[in-house]
Formats: C-alpha cells, sequence, structure tokens
C-alpha cells in the first residue's frame, strides 16, 4: 500500500506543481508489493477472519489497514459476498446527481479528455461523493463490465461499512491520497484490483468526493504503478482548481448582482466608468437622471451623458478621490459628485471609477439670498400664486403624517416634483422609487412591483429580480398613473398595503416591507370606482389624503415668473450671463393661454423660443406655431425688432446651441424626437446640429 502523509499532500496541494514536479515529491512514498508480502497478506487476513488473531500483529500490515479490517468485521460485512452494497433508489441517485453537478461536471471532462489513454491501459477511473457512492465510471470496457457484475455501477453505496475496506474509503477517513492493492481489500471480489485514489477537497478541506484509478493487480504488475498515484493526484489537483475557479466566478457574479441590488437601494446615481471614461456600468437613479436607459447606456462614453465637465481624467491619472463635486447635470437641480478611483489587485494605477451622484437639496450658489429655502422640501416648486401656495401648504402638513397620499393633476403640472418633496419631508433617508404604471405593458406590471424568483416564467432573469415596492423598503413608493392599474392586479397591491408583505412571483415566502405610498393621477377616480373601472377599497386605501395640484393656468402670474426662471436656468447652463426678456406682448399671451400641458409644455416653449430669438427680447414670432395659432390677432405685434448687436448675436447663439443639445439629450439623440421637442424641422435640427458641431 502506498500513502502520502498529510502534511506533504498538504504542501503539494499548495504548491499546486506540475505532474513531473508531483512525481518527484511523491516517489519516497511508494512501498513494493512482492510475491512474499502478497501471500503473507493473505495468511494474515485468513487468521483474522477464521481466528480472530489481531492483524496489527502482522509485519506486513500497516495499522490503517488493520484498523479498517477491525471495523469491517464489527460491521458484519461478508468477505466472501459476490455482489457489493446496496443501491440508492432512482429519485435518490437523482438528488445526487443535482447535488454533485458541478463535481460531476468536471470530472467528467477530464474522463472523456483522457478517455482513450485509460482504454489502452486498462484502466477504469471512478468518481465517488464523500460518502463514498460511486457517481460515474469510464475506461476500458471489459474492465467496466467485470466492475459492473459486482455492482459497480451508479448509486452503489460503497461504503466500508458495506463491502469493508477499499481504496476510496480509507481516502476519505484519512483525508489523503491513498493505493491499496490486491489483499489488503477486505472483499475477494475486488482482491485482484490496484486502487489509487485521491480525495477532492474544497477551500475549506471538506472531502467532495474521491477520484479513483482502478487496473488489475498482481505482486509483478504492482511496480508498473508507481507512478500511477501522482497521475491521479494531478487530476484532483486540476479539478480541485477548476471549482474553485467555478465557485469564484459564482462568487464574483453573486457579489455584482448583490452590488447592483445595493445600488439601486441607496437612492442615489451611481456609474462606473472604465479606464476609456466609457459606461461599464449605470443604475436606474443615474439612467433615469440622464433620460436614457440602462442596457443603452452600456459602452456609452460619458462625455455623451453631459456636456459638463467632471474632474475624472485626473482621478484616473493620479488616483486621488475627489468628493462632492459640485456641478449641475441638469437643467432643474445641482447635484454633488464623488469620483473614486478603482483598481485592479495588480494594477498601480486606476483602471477605472467609480462615481456617486446625489441632490444637494439646496441651491448654494443661491443660499445668501434665499437662506430660508435651505432646508425646505418643497423649494423646488416654484410659484407665489395662492392657488399653488396653498397645495404646497397642504401637502407640507400631511407629509408629516403617516398615511397614503393621492396626488390629483393634470399631465405636466408637476405630481411627481410634490413626490419627491413628501418624500424628503418624510422619509429623507431611504429610497425614493418611482414607477408610471402606464409605461409598463399589463403582462410584466406585477413581476415590476413585487419582483420575481428565479425561472418563474419564460424571459425570467435566472436569480431572480427585486421588485419596485421591495426597493422602496424604508423609504417612499411613487405609483404614477394609478389609474392605469390592471383591475385584476389591484387587490395584489391593497392586500400590500395593509399586510405590509410582499411574495415575489413564483415564491412560497411572505418578504415584510415598509415603505409610504404616493400616488398620482390625471384621471378622475372616483368616476372609475362609479364604472367599476377601480376598486372602491383601493381607491380609499390610497386616497388616506388627497392633494389637488392646480393647473397652470389657474396660477396667474406664476406663468410669467416660471418662464423667467427657466430662461435664466437655460442661459445659465450655457454659460450666458446676460439673456433675453420676454416682451409685454408675449407675456400677455402667456397669462391668456389655456396650456393644456402645463409646466412641461411652457419648459419646451422657453426652449423653442430661445432657439428662435437673435435678439435680446423674446417676441411672438419666436414662438411655436400652436402658440400663434391660439392668438393670432396678436401677429402684427410681432414686427417689432430691436437692432441686433454682433455680441447679442453670438450670446444668442450659444443659447441656441444649448437648446438644441438638451433637446437631443431629452430625446436620447434621437434627431425626429429633437426636433418635435424644438417645434422644427428635421433638416433644420440637422443643419443646426452641424453649424455648432454638436456631437451625437
Amino acid at each position: 500500500m502506498e500513502m502520502i502523509e498529510a502534511k506533504n499532500f498538504e504542501i503539494l496541494r499548495g504548491l499546486n506543481l506540475c505532474h513531473q514536479a508531483e512525481e518527484n515529491v511523491i516517489k519516497e512514498f511508494v512501498v513494493e508489493m512482492d510475491r512474499t508480502r502478497w501471500q503473507a497478506v493473505e495468511a494474515c487476513k485468513e487468521r483474522f477472519l477464521k481466528d480472530g488473531i489481531d492483524p496489527h500483529d502482522s509485519l506486513y500490515m500497516y495499522p490503517e489497514i488493520a484498523d479498517s479490517w477491525i471495523r469491517s468485521k464489527n460491521y458484519g460485512v461478508d468477505p466472501y459476498q459476490k455482489i457489493l452494497g446496496r443501491n440508492l433508489k432512482p429519485r435518490e441517485l437523482k438528488a445526487l446527481y443535482r447535488d454533485k453537478k458541478d463535481l460531476i461536471n468536471a470530472v467528467y471532462e477530464f474522463m472523456n479528455m483522457n478517455l482513450d489513454l485509460l482504454t489502452a491501459s486498462n484502466y477504469t477511473m471512478s468518481l465517488t461523493d464523500e460518502n463514498g457512492i460511486l457517481i460515474l465510471s469510464a475506461g476500458e470496457k471489459k474492465k467496466i463490465e467485470s466492475l459492473e457484475a459486482i455492482n459497480a455501477v451508479p448509486g452503489a453505496i460503497w461504503t466500508e461499512e458495506e463491502i469493508g475496506t477499499n481504496c476510496h474509503s480509507l481516502c476519505i477517513n484519512l483525508r489523503k491520497p491513498v493505493q491499496l492493492i490486491g489483499p489488503y481489500y477486505y472483499c475477494d471480489a475486488v482482491v485482484d484490483n490496484i486502487g489509487s485514489g485521491t480525495p477532492i477537497m474544497d477551500e475549506h478541506g471538506n472531502v467532495l468526493g474521491v477520484l479513483l484509478v482502478v487496473s488489475v493487480a498482481s505482486p509483478e504488475k504492482q511496480f508498473l504503478q508507481t507512478n500511477l498515484l501522482s497521475w491521479v493526484i494531478s487530476a484532483g489537483l486540476a479539478i480541485e482548481n477548476k471549482l474553485r475557479l467555478k465557485k469564484q466566478s459564482y462568487l464574483l457574479s453573486l457579489a455584482s448582482k448583490t452590488l447592483k441590488s445595493t445600488m439601486e437601494v441607496i437612492g442615489e446615481g451611481c456609474i462606473i466608468l472604465d479606464q476609456a471614461m466609457n459606461i461599464a456600468y449605470i443604475n436606474r437613479v443615474a439612467a433615469d437622471l440622464f433620460k436614457l436607459k440602462e442596457k443603452e447606456a452600456f459602452g456609452m462614453p460619458f462625455r455623451k451623458l453631459s456636456n459638463k465637465k467632471l474632474p475624472i481624467k485626473d482621478v484616473l491619472e493620479n488616483g486621488k478621490s475627489i468628493i462632492k463635486y459640485e456641478v449641475t447635470l441638469n437643467s432643474t437641480q445641482n447635484y454633488e459628485v464623488d469620483i473614486e478611483p478603482l483598481y485592479n489587485e495588480n494594477n498601480e494605477k486606476p483602471n477605472g471609477v467609480y462615481l456617486r451622484i446625489r441632490k444637494i437639496r439646496y441651491d448654494k450658489k443661491s443660499s445668501e439670498k434665499q437662506p430660508e429655502r435651505k432646508n425646505d422640501p418643497f423649494a423646488s416648486i416654484l410659484g407665489k400664486s395662492s392657488s399653488i401656495q396653498m397645495a404646497i401648504n397642504k401637502t407640507r402638513n400631511v407629509a408629516r403624517h403617516d398615511g397614503s397620499i393621492l396626488l390629483i393633476g393634470e399631465s405636466g403640472t408637476g405630481k411627481e416634483l410634490f413626490a419627491r418633496a413628501i418624500h424628503e419631508e418624510s422619509r429623507p433617508d431611504g429610497p425614493f422609487i418611482a414607477i408610471n404604471c402606464a409605461s409598463i405593458p399589463r403582462n410584466l406590471i406585477e413581476s415590476e412591483l413585487f419582483g420575481y424568483e428565479g425561472g418563474s416564467f419564460t424571459g425570467a432573469e435566472r436569480r431572480g429580480k427585486v421588485g419596485k415596492i421591495e426597493l422602496a423598503h424604508g423609504g417612499t413608493l411613487f405609483l404614477d398613473e394609478i389609474g392605469e392599474m390592471p383591475l385584476e392586479l389591484q387587490p395584489i397591491l391593497l392586500r400590500v398595503l395593509e399586510d405590509k408583505q410582499i411574495m415575489r412571483v413564483g415564491g412560497s415566502k411572505y418578504i415584510p416591507v415598509d415603505f409610504r405610498v404616493v400616488a398620482a393621477t390625471n384621471k378622475n377616480l372616483w368616476n372609475m370606482v362609479l364604472n367599476k373601472e377601480f376598486r372602491e377599497d383601493l381607491y380609499f386605501r390610497l386616497a388616506v389624503f388627497k392633494m389637488s395640484i392646480p393647473p397652470l393656468r389657474e396660477r396667474g402670474q406664476d406663468v410669467i415668473r416660471l418662464a423667467k426662471y427657466f430662461i435664466k436656468q437655460k442661459c445659465e447652463d450655457a454659460g450666458i450671463k446676460k439673456y433675453p426678456v420676454l416682451s409685454p406682448e408675449v407675456c400677455d399671451l402667456f397669462l391668456k393661454y389655456d396650456w393644456i400641458g402645463n409646466v412641461r409644455q411652457l419648459k419646451n416653449v422657453i426652449t423653442y423660443a430661445l432657439a428662435m430669438v437673435t435678439g435680446n427680447t423674446i417676441r411672438l414670432n419666436h414662438l411655436p406655431e400652436e402658440m400663434m395659432d391660439a392668438s393670432r390677432l396678436r401677429k402684427s405685434s410681432s414686427e417689432e425688432e430691436g437692432v441686433k448687436s454682433i455680441d447679442e448675436l453670438s450670446n444668442m447663439e450659444k443659447i441656441e446651441a444649448q437648446a438644441i443639445k438638451d433637446a437631443m439629450q431629452q430625446a436620447g439623440n434621437n434627431v425626429k424626437e429633437a426636433a418635435e421637442i424644438l417645434g422644427l424641422g428635421r433638416s433644420t435640427v440637422y443643419r443646426k446640429l452641424k453649424q455648432y458641431n454638436i456631437k451625437y
């Protein structure tokens, strides 16, 4: 018998040697078997079985083998049995295959690679689990058939308790490679075998199974097998390394998914850029900020997301983090950006950066002028009219009380601004998760809200997905256009709101959740309730507090205030200190106009006007056609134009370029959509893009 000491085996495993090096290390452990020893061991076994003489007394016995013989006899193993062991039931074998899938795949690949060698050498290679149950076998056909005749088949329980002393059981018990020959086996049915086995272990030293090579034994042939064990050990180490790499890959993938889930939950924009400053990852918050889809952003240069230059290149070059870098990334909000270097294990210089983007809750540039707005979440809702101030004050009051809020208002009135203000007032440290019930296909809205377990339906991600409600835990869930919620899902949502727990699609357990729900609609939900289009119980559950947001046409001078704010904002974004003013005719028109699209429409009108104006005054002829159609009698007053200086023309060109950039960004670089936003023809937009050298 040949055994490798545990200490030396661990050294061998740690060195991860090549085949020849392993062979040199283990040669000194070879124990030769000659005919004299063979006969002596046979006689020792006969005395032990018939007369009970202790096998430890024999000069040719190893203590480990003698101990195993004694255990085998105590187990009641019949050394003369023809069919060895018992067999697993089919369902038990199927479960074993499932549990050992990764190990089986790794060993099966190795067996296939070496099948010709095994066949030519008259060897059989087998795999057992950590208990000694046979799983796989491959090799020379006649040898396989002879082993199958004694029940060496997948699912055979060949433990020491069932078949007595054997090579793979010694590997498991001693936790080391073993070569067992002829009469050292307990049962006569396998006495003509030489078994060379090595335990396959995980990174924690737990035995996963045994790789075993069996050949025909005789005293004369044993010396030819001295290098066989080293080959088996090499194979075992290779399989261990493959399993560890697979596990590391899985853990890396799991860590990546966990990181992504965490990035979704924190409620801040997160972007990872590679060394070339292309997007390697972007979470939903950041994607929403830049008005693009996550999948479309992958590989996109960061410079296409924003015309604002961030010191990303500096961080890549010097490896020093920049924290709380202030920048205006869109036209309504200032942000703080943390830029941190990312390294691979062997990199001295960063090979990427991590951007973390969060809102500044107050405008630091104007904080000296308006200190009272510093900590007011509702400060982002502009307007001084009595109607909007009444809505703000009522909403601020109810935000401080626990209970669902239903925001009612026409499209474009700013319902999401109110929802975010409510969130900042009541749960500022939690995530704000928004979902538009009208933009999600009816067949997907349930999985979007509640999430799903892996494999729940065709097209589902393998490991499942966290739903929006679960992501909103500890924060606020904003259900925009709640009137579009499918009737069949409404009772499920009602139950979640009442029980504060969800079950993922395809799941079997409830997950507790704590969130505040804010819903919004531009429909008359009560009429929908009366028409049986919306559940009455859900309506009352959502409308604990009902807040009406006034349309722009009912806000008086707020129209002019907002128009001036948007003009100033656009000009500042373009770096223009002097910006145009509204003519009295335009102001008059704005106050009389119906504003079907409300604040959103006004913002688009200003964007269009800034692209059209060439002087320092916005006049009626600079407005979109639909505005002119609504007020034809005022057309004549638009003919007065002041004389334009070269400086004024240059500034207006900058404003026009910025307006076109904003429209392109809003449209995701789709020229057709940008043209619709600006109210221009596509050919005009193409010409302007070329004129101002705007890349897209």
